[in-house]
């Protein structure tokens, strides 16, 4: 999904953006996986989620269906520290940046867990992959969430879309319960230990209290097609404006 060539959320909205009098609708076409490939399930995935959100996108073929229940991994371990990581390095600004941020939030952290299982969380149930699928950083303020994916100036992919994408559907889909959490020690262990500021998360989960998401790319520099233009195709849906979903962009720097 990081690989721009993977990217095809990203490409059927730039190319809906810069090619208006040319193309009307984007078809897309894939080949089905057999092998139980963990990145294919994710592509799935995504299709079904851009396919609801876009008028102008079409799977190609009937999609695959995805399994009923739905479970997210829980991490049961704190993220990494800003001193385990070499400076500069993505870890290190991800650190920095909610260290230098969080007062702006009633709660911010890093590295959310989106590891998607099917019926139960188990090494043999993964429907996507996990292991270190993450969302890079979070917050909550008020009644609002924001999700941040961050890259340093010199990796300027396309794909960052993509990547926001899926994870702002993750989280949509958490917060309304369309996929939930395994219930047992490793939630309650969660919970009291609060790793990664999880238990603010789950009482947002568990009361239905956000209202909106914030989808920001978090870049000194994006890449050279990613223009206000473009913002302006992703949020133009109306299953974006219904859930309250807004999709941005932001300096590291500011």
């Amino acid at each position: 999904m990081q690989d721009d060539a993977a990217a095809f959320e990203s490409w059927a909205i730039v190319l809906k953006c810069y090619l208006p009098e040319h193309i009307d609708s984007v078809v897309i076409d894939w080949e089905a996986d057999i092998t139980e490939n963990k990145h294919y399930n994710r592509f799935v995935y995504r299709l079904a989620k851009f396919v609801q959100t876009y008028s102008w996108a079409h799977a190609a073929k009937p999609l695959p269906p995805i399994p009923s229940v739905l479970k997210c991994n829980i991490s049961n371990q704190e993220a990494a520290e800003i001193k385990e990581h070499a400076e500069n390095s993505e870890g290190w600004l991800e650190c920095k940046y909610v260290l230098d941020h969080q007062a702006e939030y009633d709660v911010m952290n890093h590295q959310f867990p989106v590891g998607v299982f099917d019926g139960i969380v188990s090494r043999s149930t993964h429907f996507t992959t996990g292991g270190k699928s993450a969302i890079d950083i979070w917050a909550i303020k008020d009644s609002v969430f924001s999700i941040f994916e961050l890259k340093l100036p010199e990796n300027k992919p396309l794909g960052i879309i993509s990547e926001l994408m899926f994870y702002t559907n993750i989280i949509d889909d958490l917060l309304n319960h369309e996929i939930t959490f395994d219930e047992g020690n490793k939630l309650e262990s969660a919970l009291k230990h609060n790793y990664r500021s999880f238990s603010k998360f789950y009482n947002a989960y568990d009361t239905g209290n956000i209202r909106s998401i914030n989808a920001i790319m978090l870049a000194d520099n994006l890449h050279t097609l990613i223009t206000d233009d473009v913002l302006k195709v992703i949020n133009d849906s109306p299953r974006w404006r219904y859930k309250n979903i807004t999709f941005s962009t932001k300096k590291v720097t500011e």
